[in-house]
């Protein structure tokens, strides 16, 4: 089926805060998605720690496409389709390490980390030397760019700088990767699971869905605090499709005293460095599929895989300058919680499995509106130095509105879709 402008506009009535679950199992708009948004918006490839030397790789995926992230022989940063201009098969099957050349394994074409083709088997005696090996290299992402170690690409030549898609989104990842003078790494593993929903429902939840997490994660959060108090915290959302939700002066407590100290000194060096950010915990999403928790220790990427499928690729980062029984501390913690069988993150795949399979097998409840009314005109300047439209509450769907509102404008734009200026009130320009 072909949704035209006007179907896809009464399907997303972001204004009203009414969504057509349409969105999270429809075939068709998931192949539009691939060319429209995946094709189109900056999308994250790796953090520059994690390819730190010449010819080092990573491979991952845009939307449906794998890609070679390589760090070229002069140091830059390159990135290809991960497949073989001569029949499609990739030509990179790890997932990262150190290589001059890849070669594909189906009839031995290969190529440089520049992604020349550098080798053809039989190039004289069965293609007679008139095979145009220049223009048979790897297909490059049209622009890679990075911010504070964060590697982004784009398919669409015609995209903004990174800089400028980010947005004031910026602010907030200063806040994970600045507050310490040495900068974050990746840690290496990356933990890789699949649930069977659609993409979006993780990435809206980690742009502002503070709400759940007094449901769903009532046994965790028992273990770690009385209650949550919506009050302590807001949420943000920006233009872009960006979105934040968080929760103040949430001080990281051990039992060991050394990462104690540890934690005590990277607080007061974080609130020197980035203010009240070093001590913000929440969620946060980087439009469409980037997303992370603020405490610092972990960022992921909701690869979609069809309508009712995607992968979770989660990473764990650290200080750079953190002893090794923090980093250590840190990777056991992060697993545990936010892992594939973590105990928070398990709470979260079981209910975007389920809602996966009620779209699947149902009629009836594909035809419902699902209810993002939360915090309509409510949004407004409630922190003198956070950018954004705001909210005051850790509970508000506003980032979740502005999620889609962005979704639909890639959806019915055939070229970069405009970026319009969220209304603020008298009261939030006044603030400012």
């Amino acid at each position: 089926m072909t949704y035209d402008e006007g179907s896809l506009k009464s399907m997303v009535n972001w204004e009203e805060g009414l969504i057509s679950p349409q969105l999270f199992i429809d075939e068709d708009l998931y192949k539009e998605e691939q060319e429209k948004i995946f094709g189109r918006a900056w999308l994250f490839l790796a953090h520059d720690s994690m390819i730190p030397n010449v010819h080092d790789f990573f491979t991952t995926y845009m939307g449906g496409d794998p890609v070679l992230v390589t760090r070229r022989p002069d140091g830059s940063v390159g990135a290809f389709l991960n497949a073989c201009r001569h029949r499609g098969m990739r030509v990179c099957r790890a997932e990262d390490g150190n290589a001059k050349f890849f070669t594909c394994t189906y009839h031995g074409w290969a190529y440089d980390s520049n992604g020349k083709l550098t080798n053809v088997p039989h190039l004289d005696d069965a293609y007679f030397d008139e095979l145009d090996t220049t223009a048979n290299g790897l297909i490059p992402v049209a622009k890679v760019e990075s911010y504070r170690g964060f590697i982004f690409g784009t398919f669409d030549a015609s995209a903004p700088p990174l800089i400028d898609y980010l947005g004031e989104m910026k602010f907030f990842i200063d806040g994970i990767s600045d507050h310490s003078p040495d900068g974050i790494e990746v840690l290496p593993g990356v933990i890789k699971w699949t649930i069977h929903s659609n993409w979006k429902l993780a990435a809206e939840q980690f742009a502002g869905d503070g709400y759940h997490a007094v449901t769903t994660h009532a046994s965790s959060i028992m273990q770690m605090r009385d209650s949550i108090n919506p009050v302590n915290g807001g949420q943000a959302s920006f233009p872009e499709g960006h979105g934040v939700s968080y929760m103040f002066n949430e001080d990281a407590r051990f039992d060991n005293e050394s990462l104690q100290a540890y934690y005590d000194t990277r607080k007061e060096v974080g609130l020197d460095r980035v203010g009240e950010r070093i001590s913000l915990v929440g969620n946060y999403n980087v439009f469409p599929n980037f997303s992370g928790l603020l405490n610092g220790n972990d960022f992921r990427v909701w690869h979609p895989k069809g309508p009712n499928s995607f992968e979770i690729w989660k990473f764990c980062i650290v200080d750079k300058n953190a002893p090794d029984d923090v980093r250590k501390e840190v990777q056991r913690t992060s697993g545990m919680t936010e892992g594939a069988a973590g105990v928070v993150e398990v709470d979260d795949g079981e209910n975007w499995d389920l809602i996966g399979r009620q779209l699947e097998q149902g009629t009836q409840v594909r035809k419902m509106a699902w209810n993002y009314q939360m915090g309509i005109n409510h949004e407004d300047a409630v922190h003198n130095d956070f950018p954004g439209r705001l909210g005051s509450r850790y509970f508000g769907e506003g980032p979740q509105r502005s999620f889609y509102r962005r979704w639909l404008e890639y959806m019915t734009s055939d070229q970069w879709p405009h970026l319009p200026t969220l209304e603020t009130s008298a009261t939030t320009e006044e603030a400012r």
